[in-house]
């Protein structure tokens, strides 16, 4: 009876509480530590994560064959197959240290469903830019010896939503030489802003490059660019309320244990609870809060496949975010 007051307690409380909010978190990667010119390199192949997404990451065979390494490469004059790393613009975003460098179709997981990409910057590899601008062993002087050449280079990002690519997609010219008048033609150099507002809430991204120079083997442009503060939006709704900050949920779908990490900024006494999609309470318990960062690591070994709601409220607060079961 007295777990059973303490929740109508704060479900009363919260009824007079709850505010449905809109969150923006810039991940400027700014946090992974390198030492001066270097980049993330993992031989296992390992992915790398931060607190909103995990990030794909292949080496086989010696080298780094797919998905978005960190770097703080600071080249923007060698470029060849040998300097994979370095960005034209030298430094990241508005001169930071570090961001990141991405082959073709690199995927993006989103470790909170919640959360949508809003945008990003993004600019050319060092060695992609040469290899336009001047032509190399593999692909042609974009523009060609007259200059007339309508060649172009495109970065496509498409959502995925439980594994079905979603129908909308965002669209960056990353060089672009089809103007009638070539003093138009660019070849990007400097920082720009790509837009994902078109694409639907998703689970992942995947970033496509394409261009007008190719050949028996596919695209001869050099398959590589780099972003950089990689913008989030919760997408909160009736269900969905944005009440504690810097709110995450890792690994999703979770396996044996969830990792629940939030910004409290006041002591109290909260309730976490899980509920089944028709509303049925699994389980639940109480917890005291902190002012600051607070983790929580709870248990599903014993949840059954399927959708679930996790349930975090106090006297003014509450959170409630789905997450799956595999």
């Amino acid at each position: 009876m007295q777990k059973t007051l303490t929740r109508l307690s704060l479900v009363l409380g919260i009824t007079c509480a709850l505010q449905s909010q809109s969150q923006t978190i810039t991940e400027t990667f700014e946090t992974f530590t390198l030492s001066t010119g270097s980049y993330y390199q993992n031989t296992n192949g390992d992915d790398w994560q931060d607190a909103q997404a995990t990030f794909r990451y292949d080496y086989s065979s010696g080298y780094w064959s797919g998905g978005s390494a960190y770097t703080n490469m600071a080249d923007s004059t060698n470029g060849d197959f040998s300097h994979l790393y370095n960005c034209r613009a030298k430094t990241g975003y508005n001169g930071s240290s570090v961001y990141v460098t991405a082959q073709q179709d690199a995927i993006i997981k989103l470790n909170n469903p919640y959360m949508a990409v809003k945008g990003f910057y993004v600019t050319n590899t060092t060695y992609a830019y040469k290899s336009m601008k001047n032509g190399d062993a593999f692909a042609k002087k974009f523009g060609g010896t007259s200059g007339n050449d309508p060649d172009w280079f495109k970065l496509t990002v498409r959502a995925f939503r439980g594994g079905v690519m979603q129908p909308d997609s965002a669209e960056f010219y990353l060089a672009d030489y089809r103007f009638s008048n070539n003093s138009q033609d660019y070849i990007v150099q400097n920082w720009q802003w790509v837009s994902c507002d078109s694409l639907d809430s998703a689970d992942s991204l995947i970033f496509h490059l394409s261009s007008s120079d190719n050949g028996s083997f596919g695209m001869n442009t050099p398959a590589f660019f780099s972003i950089d503060d990689l913008t989030f939006q919760s997408t909160v709704g009736v269900e969905e309320y944005s009440a504690f900050a810097d709110y995450n949920m890792f690994p999703n779908p979770a396996v044996d244990l969830l990792n629940v990490r939030f910004t409290s900024k006041e002591s109290a006494q909260a309730l976490v609870s899980i509920h089944n999609m028709v509303g049925t309470e699994i389980r639940h318990e109480a917890i005291s809060l902190n002012p600051g960062l607070n983790t929580l690591q709870l248990s599903v070994e014993d949840l059954a496949p399927g959708i679930y709601i996790l349930e975090l409220a106090s006297d003014k607060y509450a959170q409630k975010v789905k997450f799956t079961k595999q």
